[in-house]
């Protein structure tokens, strides 16, 4: 990744992270990495430990950022949440995969934010 997209990725989940803590989501962990790859964050929103994927773009040529969570990255988020929840045996609790989509302009303020709860839902199959 260069050092640009880098500093775009940051910036987006700077921004997520203040606009999930004023939806109510209170904030466990952030960039946690596991043998699946890494979760953006891990927070408590209700009675629910919620996965989020944060993606930002500074142009919508490819669509949206949320359409960059492919259905590789999609396993990837849901065995990283399935061995977090079983470490902190939680895995008969509530979970759930978020997904914040940031949108930036040209000079790297944010122009869009939006949240698609529940991002993730063919997972319980067989996962586990």
């Amino acid at each position: 990744m260069g050092r640009e997209n880098r500093y775009i990725g940051i910036i987006g989940e700077r921004i997520a992270l203040k606009f999930l803590k004023r939806r109510g989501y209170k904030i466990l962990e952030t960039n946690l990495r596991t043998v699946f790859g890494e979760i953006d964050a891990i927070a408590k929103q209700k009675d629910f430990t919620v996965f989020i994927e944060i993606k930002t773009r500074t142009t919508f040529s490819f669509g949206p950022p949320y359409l960059s969570v492919t259905k590789a990255k999609q396993m990837h988020i849901v065995k990283s949440a399935l061995s977090y929840l079983k470490r902190y045996r939680l895995i008969n609790s509530n979970w759930r995969v978020d997904v914040v989509s940031v949108k930036l302009n040209h000079k790297f303020e944010l122009e869009n934010i939006e949240i698609i709860e529940n991002a993730i839902e063919d997972y319980k199959g067989g996962w586990s």
